[in-house]
């Protein structure tokens, strides 16, 4: 069910009284080191500060004003994370030829050093109006929001546009604690979900069923009590205990002072329940069956904050997780998206069909990205990738295109009988035409440039230029 749209809070510089030992969820402590015990306004000014970064930028300590032991625990969180939690070679931070000075690599999100000073990683977007830095990142925001709607991360975690708009202007952990409150707010107010659990207990009086062996044991001497067994209906279940552990451990990191008002408030709503023991077993206990539909958004945001289920997940000497977003899986998804949306002249199959390259035996299984069929065939193989092509002045012809890719695509395209692949590179200010390419065999494959900012109009730009690839005319195209 989803949520009515909400507006967001105003933006707060009043700290409040924040808890003593503030943890975000990342968390780059050393095993074993104390809080630094620093207050003050500079204290204050660095937690309310965040450093806003793109995509490769390289992190300058100066710049983020950070002490010697918050880059050294910066470091040490890069060099112990260069894998994703399939053991590719994934960095969350990349190094330098020197191996000292670090960069934001393709993962956005948000990282916390030790003291408390958020720093935002936003993606490196070309957009297509000239404004200033703030505004700049505001819209990058809002068009990376927009995107991770559609990411399977997520799944059914909800992020209205309403509340998108008024939230670019947060930095994304706020915006993002600001949408798990107003779903757990629509779920509360719907009721909390319930179940009727045996309970053992010594009560003054008789309820259900009376245990002799304990009453002997107890109460031997004292007639006024009964140990009995009994069912109580109350909400002390697997998915309510998560909900409950998540609004706690989202305390400790919540700075803005109408989200830190609702949790507050979502907190007493859920007073009754204990916070969970064993969040694993619990996750793994805990359903949502047709009664409880309105918990579906709220669960993919616990899996966000208490898991990191569905990211890529680093981890610190503390088990606090990084909120960080693979870019390649968020575009690609937006691309399908897209596509899906915005053309009804093709149906749209993401991840497939899957093929295997060889006959005999079937093995090395293919699965492209977004295919485009028309009565079950494939007609055009698209992949998406979230690379920024060079100018031709940079690579000549080949553009800084992967030679792998190339191959990828052609495989693709002699596999699955199609004239034209294509692969689908983000819009920038040197690539904002398509590229064509013919192969010897008369293969056609295109770069097309896509505006993540306008993805209807990238659409039918990118239909458009896979239908005039099939017309006669480009088949005395050079081949390459």
């Amino acid at each position: 069910m989803a949520a009515a749209p909400v507006s967001a809070p105003e933006a707060s510089t009043d700290l409040g009284n924040r808890p003593a030992a503030p943890q975000t969820l990342v968390d780059l402590r050393e095993e074993g080191s104390a809080e630094p015990s620093s207050t003050g306004p500079d204290r204050a000014a660095a937690v309310r500060s965040t450093a806003v970064l793109r995509e490769y930028d390289q992190l300058d300590r100066e710049q983020l004003g950070l002490d010697d032991g918050e880059w050294k625990s910066l470091v040490a969180f890069a060099r112990a994370n260069q894998q994703d939690r399939h053991g590719d070679y994934r960095p969350v931070l990349g190094f330098d030829g020197s191996g000292r000075k670090l960069r934001a690599t393709n993962y956005v999100g948000i990282l916390t050093t030790r003291r408390g000073r958020p720093i935002e990683i936003l993606p490196k977007i070309d957009l297509a109006f000239d404004a200033n830095d703030a505004a700049d990142d505001q819209e990058t925001r809002r068009v990376f929001l927009e995107m991770l709607r559609t990411w399977r991360g997520l799944r059914h975690a909800e992020l209205p546009p309403s509340s998108i708009r008024s939230l670019k202007r947060f930095p994304m952990l706020e915006a993002f604690v600001f949408l798990f409150l107003h779903n757990l707010a629509h779920l509360a107010r719907h009721g909390l979900a319930r179940r009727y659990v045996p309970v053992e207990d010594n009560l003054p009086y008789l309820r259900g069923r009376l245990l002799f062996r304990e009453q002997l044991r107890e109460n031997l001497t004292n007639r006024a009590r009964f140990f009995v067994a009994h069912d109580e209906f109350n909400a002390n279940r697997p998915a309510n205990r998560l909900i409950r552990s998540t609004l706690s451990r989202l305390r400790r990191s919540v700075r803005n002072d109408a989200n830190r008002q609702l949790l507050r408030e979502l907190s007493d709503a859920f007073s009754d329940v204990p916070r969970s023991t064993d969040p694993a077993t619990d996750w793994r206990r805990h359903s949502v069956d047709r009664t409880m539909q309105h918990y579906k958004p709220v669960m993919a945001w616990v899996r966000l904050f208490l898991f990191g289920e569905g990211l890529a997940t680093y981890r610190g000497t503390h088990e606090n997780q990084s909120l960080l977003f693979p870019m390649e899986e968020i575009y690609e998804d937006f691309v399908t998206s897209c596509f899906r949306r915005w053309q009804s002249e093709y149906g749209v199959r993401a991840q497939g069909p899957q093929k295997p390259l060889t006959r005999s035996p079937k093995a090395f299984w293919m699965k492209p990205d977004i295919t485009l069929q028309k009565s079950g065939k494939a007609t055009f193989i698209l992949d998406a990738k979230w690379k920024r092509l060079k100018s031709r002045a940079d690579d000549g012809e080949k553009r800084g295109i992967s030679q792998a890719d190339m191959y990828q695509l052609y495989a693709y395209g002699k596999r699955y009988g199609c004239h034209t692949v294509a692969l689908v590179y983000p819009r920038t200010e040197d690539f904002d035409k398509p590229v064509r390419f013919v192969l010897h065999d008369g293969l056609k494959l295109l770069c097309l440039p896509f505006d993540v900012s306008e993805p209807k109009q990238s659409v039918a730009d990118c239909v458009d230029a896979l239908h005039r690839s099939q017309r006669p005319h480009l088949a005395a195209a050079a081949a390459i």
